[in-house]
């Protein structure tokens, strides 16, 4: 039997409530006092704690995510949904922030094998791309999983860790995610999987105890919000039609078509008329 993230998205999937993600990028500062170098600290949470705004606090995780040899760091609170969890709010000062959007605009937290492995264990699941391809082209073609790999390929990241800490009394939890440039799975090779547990754990604790998440706000899901020559255009959309062909249709401009599908790509977090397509499935009949 297939699992969800085997399968092709339904239209089904896409009325469920969407991920009101929130990346942002860097948190607020709270109003507790900061503990002294020498009060026992590590040093990667004595570094946060004494860089100076944002800019710095970049480098600092910069620094530090090349010594483990990695590019990208995530860090975010996860709630649960049905068997599995969704991501609330996203720390991307030290990755993409449009992939962040569009992870969570497309669902691939409902197909993804890392966040499934991790959340399941106390350990990081350390990930290569090739492992995940290797899983996506067991599924049917043109599954969510499938579209998951091809997108995070396009990112130019190849290989990572991953893991999932204790949360709230709700139940939420939250996520660090380290990605690389590497294809080489070496966040589990010996003393660098310490360093990773370090790094990751000094964030959590930041984050958790001396700054505040923000909290995403009831914001509508992109359907709410499209007027109705928006939806027209999504079902030509869906239906392969050029812009030419829709604003003939439509009777505008394609100047009018143009600008629609700049609104509606900005919308949906994606950047091409092929995963505008895919994002908004259900949404249109």
């Amino acid at each position: 039997m297939m699992t969800a993230c085997e399968q092709r998205p339904a239209a089904a999937d896409r009325r469920t409530t969407a991920c009101a993600l929130l990346p942002h990028d860097d948190p607020r500062a709270a109003a507790i006092h900061l503990p002294a170098r020498a009060a026992g600290v590590p040093a990667p949470l004595a570094d946060l704690l004494a860089a100076e705004g944002p800019q710095e606090r970049e480098r600092v995780v910069a620094a530090m995510l090349r010594d483990v040899g990695h590019d990208w760091l995530v860090y975010g609170s996860l709630e649960p949904v049905d068997e599995g969890f969704r991501p609330v709010s996203l720390c991307t000062e030290n990755a993409d922030p449009q992939w962040a959007r569009r992870y969570c605009a497309q669902r691939f937290h409902d197909c993804d094998p890392r966040l499934a492995e991790a959340a399941r264990s106390s350990l990081p699941w350390a990930w290569t791309l090739e492992d995940l391809h290797e899983r996506a082209q067991a599924s049917v073609p043109r599954s969510t999983l499938r579209h998951f790999v091809a997108e995070l390929r396009a990112t130019g990241m190849r290989s990572g860790v991953m893991f999932v800490l204790p949360g709230e009394p709700d139940r939420r939890r939250h996520v660090v995610s380290l990605l690389s440039r590497s294809p080489a799975r070496r966040a589990m090779e010996g003393a660098l999987l310490g360093q990773v547990l370090t790094l990751g754990l000094c964030l959590h604790e930041y984050y958790t105890r001396y700054s505040a998440l923000p909290e995403a706000p009831d914001a509508p899901e992109p359907a709410a919000t499209l007027t109705p020559v928006q939806r027209e255009i999504l079902g030509h959309v869906a239906r392969g039609e050029s812009d030419k062909r829709i604003a003939h249709h439509l009777r505008i401009s394609s100047h009018a078509v143009d600008y629609h599908m700049r609104q509606l790509r900005h919308r949906f977090a994606v950047h091409n008329r092929v995963q505008l397509a895919q994002a908004s499935r259900g949404i249109v009949g």
